[in-house]
C-alpha cells in the first residue's frame, strides 16, 4: 500500500468516524447544558482585545449567527484566516490583511492545535492524522484547524459555518477582490472537512 492511499484511507476514517464520533459527543454535552456550540467559558476584561471596526463587525456577526462566545468567534475567525495565509502567496495574504485592517492583531487569537478528543476511537484516528501530517502540508493543514476548533470547544462541522459567515461579511462589505483571494485560499478545505 503507499504512503498517498494510507494518509487518504487515515483522513477518510477520521473525517467519518472522528468528526461524527466527536459531534455527537461535543452535541450531547451541549444539549445537557442547554447551548447550541459554547462553552461556559466568558472572555475577561482582560482578554478582550480591541479590534478595528471591520473586525469589530466581523466578530459581532459570528458570535449573533452562530450562537458562539467572542472568545470562539475570534479563535476561529483567527483559525480560517490563518489557514488561508497558508494557502495563499505571501503578496495574496497582503492584499487580503490590508483590506481588513485589523487582520494581523486578530491571528494572534488563533488557539493551539494540541490536544486531542477524549474518545480512544477519535484518540487513534487523530494519532493517525497526526503522523499523516508529517508527510502531506494540505492534511496537516486541514488536521490543525480542526485541533484548533477543537480546543476552542467547536465543533469541525463549523469549520463551514464560520468559512460561509466571512464569505457573506466580505460580500456586505464589498470587497470582491478580497473575497475572491480568500476563496483560493480556502480551496479543498470544506470538500476535506
Amino acid at each position: 500500500m503507499s504512503l498517498s492511499t494510507c494518509i487518504k484511507g487515515a483522513f477518510l476514517a477520521f473525517t467519518l468516524a472522528g468528526s461524527a464520533q466527536a459531534t455527537t459527543s461535543l452535541q450531547d454535552i451541549a444539549g445537557a447544558m442547554g447551548k447550541k456550540g459554547q462553552t461556559t467559558a466568558q472572555p475577561t476584561a482582560s482578554d478582550t482585545v480591541d479590534y478595528s471596526s471591520e473586525i469589530s463587525s466581523l466578530l459581532g456577526q459570528v458570535t449573533s449567527n452562530l450562537n458562539v462566545s467572542e472568545k470562539q468567534a475570534e479563535g476561529g475567525l483567527a483559525s480560517v484566516f490563518n489557514y488561508v495565509k497558508n494557502n495563499v502567496s505571501t503578496d495574496d495574504f497582503g492584499n487580503i490583511a490590508n483590506s481588513i485592517p485589523g487582520l494581523d492583531g486578530l491571528l494572534s487569537a488563533v488557539p493551539s492545535a494540541s490536544g486531542s478528543s477524549g474518545q480512544s476511537t477519535a484518540n487513534t484516528l487523530s494519532g493517525l492524522m497526526d503522523k499523516a501530517s508529517e508527510y502531506s502540508s494540505s492534511v496537516k493543514s486541514v488536521n490543525d484547524i480542526k485541533k484548533q476548533f477543537e480546543a476552542l470547544g467547536l465543533t469541525p462541522d463549523m469549520i463551514g459555518q464560520f468559512v460561509s459567515q466571512i464569505s457573506t461579511w466580505l460580500n456586505k462589505e464589498d470587497k470582491p477582490e478580497t473575497q475572491s483571494l480568500f476563496e483560493s485560499g480556502m480551496e479543498g478545505l470544506l470538500s476535506a472537512l
